[in-house]
Formats: C-alpha cells, sequence, structure tokens
C-alpha cells in the first residue's frame, strides 16, 4: 500500500517519533520501516507544508516520501472478538472465557454445543497467543493416582511435552502423563517466599517439581522431591538441567508414605502436602517426616458446603495431635475454585518441638 512517510537519518528517529506521537500524526497501522541507515514513519493523514517546516526546524532535515508498506498485522484481543463472525450468534456467549497455558500449550474446556467449531476456536487461541503451537480439549477431570487429566487435540503440533517458565525457573511438562496447574504459580511463589537456606523440605507429592525447582533456586536448601508417577519424575529430573538452583533437590520415586517411612522420618524442617483429595490420609507420615524440634506443613484440602476451612483445620489439628505433634494454625486461604461448590485451600502448620511421649 502506499503511503505517505517521512524520511530521516536514524539518529534522528525517536525525536521525530516523539513528536509525531504527540501530534497525532504517527499511523500506528502500520510499521516504522528502515534502509540504508534511513527511517521511515508512516502518516496518519497528508501534512501540510507549514506543518513539515515546523518539524524540520525542531528536529532537523526530513524528506517527505511515498512508501510502500505493508499494514502491521493486528492480533484479536480476546478469543470473543476472535471468533464472534465466526461463530452462530447464539453460540457466541458459550466461548470460553479463560483457559490453561503451560509453556507452547493450551487446554480449554469447551461447552459440548461448541464441539462442531473446535477447530475454529483452537485456531483463535492460536491467534490470540501467538507462543501457542499445540491446543488440547479438556476430556474429563483430573482422575487417578498420578492426577492426569484425558485430552484432546483439535488443533496444532500434535505434541504433550513443552517447557512453562514461572517465576524464574524452567518446567519441563508432560500435560499427557503428568499433573500441573498454572493456576497454582501463585501459591508456588508465596510458599517459597518463606523457605529460609539450610532448610530440609520433604515436597510428599511434587508432580512435576514446580514448589522443589522454585525453593532450591532461591534457597541453598535440601529438597527431597517425591512422586509416584515415574513421568513426573522424569521431567523433574529434564528441568533440573535447564535451572542454575542455589539448593539441591533429590527426586524419589514412588509412594510417599514409604519413602518417607523407609529413608526421611525426623528429617524435615518443612512439609509440602499438595494432594488435596487425599492429603489428610497422609497427616501421620507427615508427622513422622518433621524433625523433633519442630517444623512446618503446608497442607492442601478441599473445602465444600458441608466441610468448611474452619472445620478442616479443626480436624487437621486434632489428627496431627493423635500423631503425637501439636501444631497452631498460622494461616489459612483459599487457594482457588476446584468444581462447582468446591474450593482448594491450604493451611499452613507450625509444628511444636516433639512430645517425649505418643499416642499410639
Amino acid at each position: 500500500m502506499r503511503k505517505d512517510c517521512i524520511q530521516v537519518e536514524q539518529r534522528l528517529g525517536e525525536q521525530l517519533r516523539i513528536l509525531l506521537v504527540e501530534k497525532g500524526l504517527l499511523d500506528a497501522d502500520f510499521p516504522i520501516t528502515k534502509k540504508d541507515k534511513q527511517l521511515f514513519f508512516p502518516l496518519q493523514r497528508s501534512i501540510a507544508a507549514e506543518e513539515l517546516s515546523v518539524l524540520v526546524q525542531k528536529i532537523g532535515p526530513l524528506v517527505l516520501v511515498q512508501k510502500d508498506i505493508t499494514p502491521t498485522e493486528r492480533k484479536p484481543p480476546d478469543l470473543v472478538t476472535a471468533l464472534e463472525e465466526k461463530l452462530p450468534a447464539d453460540l457466541v456467549e458459550s466461548i470460553p472465557h479463560s483457559l490453561d497455558i503451560i509453556g507452547t500449550i493450551a487446554i480449554v474446556e469447551l461447552d459440548p454445543k461448541l464441539t462442531p467449531y473446535e477447530t475454529e476456536i483452537g485456531d483463535a487461541i492460536r491467534e490470540v497467543n501467538s507462543r501457542v503451537v499445540t491446543v488440547f480439549a479438556k476430556e474429563g477431570g483430573v482422575e487417578g493416582m498420578y492426577r492426569v487429566r484425558p485430552l484432546r487435540l483439535i488443533t496444532g503440533k500434535d505434541q504433550s511435552t513443552t517447557v512453562h517458565t514461572e517465576y524464574g525457573i524452567k518446567l519441563a511438562v508432560d500435560v499427557a502423563q503428568t499433573y500441573f496447574s498454572p493456576r497454582l504459580g501463585t501459591e508456588h511463589d508465596r510458599v517459597t517466599q518463606l523457605i529460609e537456606a539450610q532448610e530440609v523440605i520433604i515436597d510428599m507429592f511434587t508432580g512435576v517439581g514446580p514448589f522443589a525447582l522454585l525453593a532450591a533456586k532461591r534457597q541453598p536448601v535440601t529438597v527431597y522431591a517425591i512422586d509416584v508417577n515415574e513421568q513426573a519424575i522424569q521431567c523433574l529430573k529434564k528441568s533440573l538441567t535447564l535451572n542454575r538452583l542455589a539448593g539441591e533437590i533429590v527426586p524419589l520415586i514412588g509412594d510417599a508414605r514409604k519413602i518417607i517411612e523407609d529413608q526421611l522420618e525426623k528429617k524435615a524442617n518443612r512439609v509440602i502436602m499438595n494432594l488435596p483429595h487425599n492429603a489428610f490420609d497422609y497427616l501421620d507420615v507427615a508427622a513422622t517426616a518433621i524433625s523433633p524440634s519442630g517444623g512446618i506443613i503446608h497442607f492442601y484440602g478441599i473445602t465444600t458446603e458441608t466441610r468448611s476451612l474452619e472445620t478442616l483445620c479443626e480436624e487437621v489439628i486434632v489428627a496431627l495431635g493423635n500423631f503425637g505433634r501439636k501444631a497452631t494454625i498460622s494461616g489459612s486461604r483459599i487457594v482457588r475454585p476446584f468444581a462447582p461448590h468446591e474450593f482448594q485451600v491450604v493451611i499452613d502448620l507450625q509444628v511444636t518441638p516433639e512430645n517425649t511421649t505418643r499416642v499410639t
């Protein structure tokens, strides 16, 4: 497209750009181009000789030229905008307003009514999010001991592995074979901000290791990162090659109960229990993992309409007491909605030094 432009030496370019923006003359729909140390600034409209003369006085030598320029390609600001002309009007309100982006992979939950248009939706997700190369649709909920979710490819490269960046760490993830939620990034950050140098940490259900990696990046600590899913531990081991860490991570494959009972009793200053639906069943072994001098447990659970956060806090304190460890609650909060009428919550527990007598 032929476009009126102002040509200027490269060294004067920034001064001219600022002035053109101030006067509303720069056309942001077209790129500023460069050739042989000359810059060409596209104009919104024709410029009068008097206006050009004022610019010359302020900037220096300028030339008014016409140049063939291709408009800058503008991506739509959101998924609804990208799709509103591609879907029937009665389906626009069903377009998802959120999705999970893990590295180069997007995972979206689609209303069944949108299934005939899933390819268009996947392509639009890639258009709006330029780094995404693969889009999967959820086929069900997180299930099984590995906490994986069935997925269906709807567009892009058929590849479930990626590298996700979170708070400066790189995480190798296989979305089809391991558990990872980018929605927990703030919680990973919060917990690891509390960790001090030289701590021994047991991450009982590490998954691909976001807590472990961020803790070891920030502090010279030792983290025993446990998971029953071999693929998750393989991802963690790959991540160890992608990051420079201040501390040490010891990846361990197997059931957290057996590993702690066999190797890690009374070793931890801090235990992380991110297995919301089943963590309560492991409180006894978490109690045995904490050092006799005391420590901290980050307990993740699920609350419902019939089991409030306050109720869960009371249950956890009583259970720890039954396992011979007294604790106080230093904090508790809702982490995120988990399902209709369900919330994932965290309870931070300060475990006091061990009693000399234990309840059997």
